[in-house]
């Protein structure tokens, strides 16, 4: 066998190898995040408890009640209200990926204080919500719209009227912007810009060469579109924000490596100039852990970001 042979057939064996491993890491990737299964509502009330976030009188002062909103992809979303002092202000909380609502509780003082009706749901595949996955906010943005039709018809007086999202929930709430003419304003914590962008970032810890992420990614799509029906391609938040005018308020924490910081500095610097976008750092917070390391700050910048948007 002479070398050229040799060497065809080495290089067929990496391309395979390459191939077969591209392969491997997108379908795992891709399970990860489409039916890695959320939380219980039990352990994630526990989890909070635990950290902190409240108490269990303060959960209790809120009195809860459950409703829930049939989705136009044939499941059942669930949630929670809480009738504020206001009539005519509502937020709608959104949470982050394999968690509930239970997450979200710990941004509703600030909210609360002002007179806002609380309205939390579980997204498709959490909680006790149905769906058989989650994806990325394609689907996840629509049921959003559905929440905030019941929420109208549940509170026909609200005027003001914002929705709120951390992590997944956060890149929800900017994929939804651009549908909802009745919002007044939106507020998103440590939200990714791009699901492809995410995904390649979050395969850097494996120290693959791009054309090997081009490859994971594309089986990551082939194994979305054929599970899910969507692509990663149609994730992208920072396309989608930009059809929307409304005040918008970032927040992301300096040390945060499942979603890099960077994204929300690309989400600002692209919209600052289009329509009102206030971006708020907060140094030494992890992924979602911004208002546990600075709750001063994040509270006093919200609380400015409110006074601005509820007067347009």
């Amino acid at each position: 066998m002479n070398q050229f042979y040799i060497v065809i057939i080495v290089l067929s064996g990496c391309l395979a190898l390459y191939v077969s491993s591209g392969y491997f890491l997108g379908r795992r990737m891709a399970r990860k995040f489409s039916f890695s299964k959320s939380k219980s509502l039990s352990f994630t009330y526990q989890a909070c408890l635990e950290n902190a976030e409240y108490t269990k009188e303060e959960f209790a002062g809120y009195n809860f009640t459950d409703f829930s909103v049939e989705s136009d992809f044939g499941y059942t979303l669930r949630g929670v209200f809480s009738a504020g002092t206001n009539p005519e202000k509502t937020v709608i909380f959104a949470h982050g990926h394999t968690w509930t609502w239970h997450g979200m509780v710990k941004y509703f003082p600030a909210y609360v204080k002002r007179g806002y009706t609380i309205v939390a749901y579980n997204h498709r595949y959490h909680g006790d919500s149905g769906g058989e996955c989650c994806t990325a906010g394609f689907y996840e943005k629509s049921d959003l719209l559905k929440i905030a039709d019941w929420t109208f018809a549940r509170f026909p007086e609200t005027k003001i009227f914002g929705a709120m999202g951390e992590s997944l929930g956060a890149a929800t709430v900017l994929q939804y912007l651009p549908m909802d003419k009745r919002l007044t304003f939106a507020h998103a914590d440590c939200p990714y810009s791009d699901a492809v962008q995410l995904y390649q970032h979050q395969m850097n810890r494996y120290h693959l060469p791009s054309f090997l992420k081009r490859i994971a990614i594309y089986f990551c799509n082939h194994y979305f579109k054929h599970k899910c029906g969507f692509s990663l391609h149609q994730v992208s938040p920072i396309r989608d924000f930009m059809q929307s005018s409304i005040p918008l308020l970032l927040v992301h924490g300096a040390n945060d490596t499942y979603v890099p910081t960077g994204m929300s500095v690309d989400l600002a610097k692209k919209r600052q100039d289009h329509a009102p976008t206030t971006l708020l750092i907060i140094e030494g917070a992890a992924h979602a852990k911004s208002l546990a390391v600075n709750p001063v700050l994040y509270t006093n910048t919200l609380d400015k970001f409110l006074d601005k948007a509820e007067r347009i």
